[in-house]
């Protein structure tokens, strides 16, 4: 295994830990892979494993097609591999257009935002209590309000040495005014309180513009794979 290969998993552990806990999921591990039981997709298991050689991927790959409700997500750059080796498993590819990103986060302020609107108001308030059953050594969720309208909303999970983001989210209506720029430097500045260094965000398509130019950088695409049965199954519905 490469010492690149090596990393990425590091980076994708850190991530799924903090995520799985953001997102109150539960997780299991296997020989190379990471899982964790979506309760908010109909509770199927979503594995994930970082730049796979062929023995892992089948590996992986066998536990997922036991099930419809599975799903695989790869992080790494050999996306033409990976759909190479999911149809000889059975499975195929139903999205490639989110991004693991990494940032230091010694480039971010440690301080809140300058709203620079008076009807503008942030609101941060730690998840859980000092004694609750998390792998985070803490847990933030932030909110950009105008009166009591809510803008944007997003989470932020401390791991270690990591910070990891999370559903950061402005509303439909509120969209292109920089109220994610806002709340990521908000969240980044809480963040700070602790002794990080890295940055972490599975990002969307929409969310990769934004982060690009806040200085984040792409650490590689997620093939998200399934089972053949769960294709026919999304084509009937469509």
């Amino acid at each position: 295994m490469t010492d690149g290969a090596t990393e990425l998993q590091r980076h994708l552990a850190a991530w799924f830990t903090a995520w799985t806990s953001l997102r109150s999921y539960p997780a299991s591990a296997g020989p190379g892979y990471l899982a964790a039981l979506r309760l908010d997709r109909k509770g199927g298991w979503e594995y994930f494993v970082a730049a796979p050689d062929p023995a892992s991927f089948a590996t992986v790959a066998a536990e997922v097609i036991r099930s419809p409700r599975r799903a695989l997500c790869i992080i790494g750059s050999d996306v033409h591999g990976y759909v190479k080796q999911a149809h000889r498993a059975g499975l195929g590819m139903i999205s490639n257009s989110e991004k693991l990103m990494i940032l230091a986060m010694e480039t971010q302020d440690n301080q809140d935002p300058f709203l620079g609107d008076p009807e503008l108001s942030l609101v941060v308030k730690k998840i859980g209590g000092k004694h609750s059953d998390t792998a985070c050594q803490a847990r933030f969720s932030a909110a950009i309000l105008r009166g009591q309208t809510i803008l944007a909303t997003g989470k932020v999970g401390i791991f270690g040495d990591y910070a990891v983001f999370d559903q950061l989210e402005t509303h439909a209506l509120h969209r292109r005014r920089g109220y994610g720029m806002l709340l990521i430097r908000t969240l980044a500045a809480r963040a700070q309180e602790y002794p990080v260094t890295t940055g972490l965000i599975l990002a969307s398509t929409d969310g990769q513009r934004l982060y690009y130019k806040l200085g984040w950088r792409s650490l590689g695409s997620v093939t998200v794979l399934v089972p053949k049965a769960r294709l026919l199954e999304m084509a009937a519905s469509a």
